[in-house]
């Protein structure tokens, strides 16, 4: 893998941490860097292709949307991995999908569908093709944190720590299309005005969209603004989900999210009769070294009494991250 040009990091920790809310983000970018906004639009074109960078926009909270979430540890048979792998590519309810290393469930997906029912028939399709009979379903009871953004200087991802509010508005309640959160939920072009086709498609000037966005982010509607990069392409080649049991898991995944800024989701999840690990992180490092360190710090911030650790073998569904 080909080491990133300092230029190349100093635009995407631009891209990752301060992309302006504007009508003209890129010259915002641009200024601060010191260079042309055409050099910076064209560098980042090239990373787009090269798959370094993701995307440039925004994640719309699938609560906001209406629909329920959960994660799925299976135990599906080897021989019938690929074929599973497959199948999700063309599920895109499915929004992470990997092998981890879980002694009984080697196979780790997240999965978003209208109702509780229909994300239960799904699973049980999934299951069903791929002959497995084992498997948990953990709901998400509350998402405290969500922003996967990666310090390439360190090699580690890194956030503000946040607590998210525990209800978030849904499109409905808020009087707005739900045609415009799938609209918000797509990358934004990389040109000099990139909110100017959807605000015109819905009706807004530039800055009232911008405006709404705004509104929507301090209601946490609209989640991770900015760039998102390619861990993989960028040096961040390891990670790993913490899974955390403690006396108090409540208390245990705020402490979580509130003091550890490399987690990139923290997710408190329902209880299970056959699962004592319901508060849940992510993190992100250029090696598992660098995870393990995390981890000491993530065990003692949560009085856990047990915990787990599984590093991700293989993505099953690349290019995919909430």
């Amino acid at each position: 893998m080909p080491v990133l040009e300092k230029s190349d990091v100093d635009l995407l920790m631009e891209l990752q941490y301060h992309f302006p809310l504007s009508e003209t983000p890129f010259a915002e970018v641009a200024h601060r860097l010191g260079i042309k906004e055409e050099d910076v639009l064209n560098r980042a074109r090239i990373l787009v292709g090269r798959n370094v960078l993701k995307r440039i926009g925004m994640y719309v909270s699938f609560r906001a949307k209406g629909m329920e979430g959960a994660l799925v540890g299976a135990s599906i048979p080897p021989h019938n991995v690929e074929s599973f792998r497959r199948t999700a590519l063309g599920v895109r309810e499915i929004t992470h999908n990997f092998v981890r290393t879980h002694p009984q469930f080697n196979i780790w997906f997240v999965i978003k569908e209208p109702t509780r029912r229909e994300l239960e028939e799904k699973v049980k399709e999934l299951m069903n093709r791929t002959e497995s009979r084992n498997y948990i379903i953990l709901y998400s009871k509350k998402t405290l944190k969500l922003s996967v953004k990666y310090d390439l200087r360190r090699g580690v991802s890194w956030s503000e720590p946040e607590v998210i509010e525990e209800r978030i508005p849904t499109f409905d309640q808020l009087g707005l299309d739900q045609s415009l959160g799938k609209a918000l939920s797509s990358p934004l072009p990389i040109v000099e005005r990139p909110f100017s086709q959807i605000a015109s498609q819905f009706g807004y000037s530039e800055q009232e969209l911008i405006d709404l966005v705004k509104e929507l982010r301090e209601k946490k509607v609209v989640k991770d603004y900015g760039g998102t990069v390619n861990g993989e392409k960028a040096g961040i080649t390891e990670n790993a989900m913490v899974l955390i049991s403690s006396d108090n898991v409540e208390k245990s995944c705020d402490a979580l999210a509130r003091n550890v800024g490399e987690a990139t989701h923290v997710v408190l999840r329902e209880a299970d009769k056959r699962w004592d690990y319901l508060c849940y992180c992510m993190l992100h490092g250029s090696s598992r070294a660098v995870i393990d360190g995390v981890v000491g710090k993530v065990v003692e911030l949560t009085s856990a009494s047990s915990y787990m650790e599984l590093f991700s073998l293989d993505n099953l569904k690349p290019g995919i991250v909430v």
